[in-house]
């Protein structure tokens, strides 16, 4: 009870916090006067389930590309890359089902009101390799089946161009800023992929203060021009600090119960994510 206002002798305005996690049924009131006198009322006071926010429904029907990226001389191949090609080389995505289990799970989830782009291969078989050119806590390389982007948009899929970047300019969430580049991309967020006991983090999302060691390192840009192509590609940056090295797409493995840094890694790779 925070206070009790005097409307009229038959009314009184209560301000009562309850918590998220009372238990929802009928309670009875107590009031008392100040000069001691009082009265009950039996189950007048009833606590009733939280209102759920809707966020829309899942947009599942999706067809993610990991495309290789090779240095200009095309000898050296960085990073992430699909487990399976074509002849040309080009990527066979990885398509999602409806449901978990065996299927592909990929998605933009809506209904955790996060609209975060994930992929989780689950028991598919499929899986994509991180590979480390300079090694690193985990090795030269490691296959992997999950990685998550952090808030990509607010705005239906189908809404690209002019419409994602009106999203991103007034989002509240705006943590890592908006606009067009040079390369055309709009919004730049975090992105964190699980790396058995470590996490591959590009930067970190202030907004829930998760593995906050991140910062420093790259965001990853979106691009969202059309109504059914999503882009993604890691920004540009100096070195973390305390590295030497050169501006490029510097990502981070982290230790994923301590948080703590064990590596970081230019990380150059490309994803493509079609609606289907």
């Amino acid at each position: 009870m925070n206070s009790t206002t005097f409307v009229s002798n038959t009314e009184l305005t209560a301000n009562i916090t309850v918590s998220d996690t009372a238990f929802v049924g009928n309670f009875d009131i107590q009031v008392a006067n100040a000069d001691g006198r009082g009265g009950k009322g039996t189950e007048l006071f009833a606590v009733t389930a939280k209102a759920q926010t809707s966020c829309g429904t899942d947009i599942t029907n999706l067809s993610i590309s990991i495309f290789k990226y090779t240095d200009a001389t095309n000898t050296t191949t960085y990073n992430m890359q699909p487990d399976m090609t074509y002849a040309d080389g080009s990527p066979v995505p990885y398509v999602s089902g409806k449901s978990k289990g065996q299927n592909i799970d990929g998605r933009i989830q809506i209904d955790n009101c996060t609209y975060d782009l994930t992929l989780n291969l689950n028991f598919s078989k499929r899986y994509f390799t991180w590979k480390f050119p300079n090694g690193s806590v985990v090795g030269t390389s490691f296959n992997t089946g999950f990685f998550n982007i952090d808030r990509v948009g607010t705005v239906p899929v189908t809404d690209g161009g002019s419409n994602f970047l009106n999203w991103c300019s007034a989002a509240t969430d705006n943590y890592a800023g908006c606009g067009v580049d040079s390369d055309g991309y709009f919004v730049r967020r975090s992105m964190g992929s699980m790396i058995d006991a470590y996490g591959h983090r590009y930067n970190y999302s202030p907004i829930d203060n998760q593995l906050p060691t991140a910062t420093g390192t790259a965001y990853v840009k979106v691009y969202h021009a059309d109504a059914n192509t999503w882009t993604i590609i890691p920004d540009t940056v100096p070195p973390p600090p305390g590295v030497t090295g050169t501006d490029g797409q510097w990502s981070v493995i982290l230790d994923r119960t301590t948080g703590a840094v064990q590596s970081y890694q230019k990380t150059p790779m490309k994803i493509v994510v079609k609606k289907i």
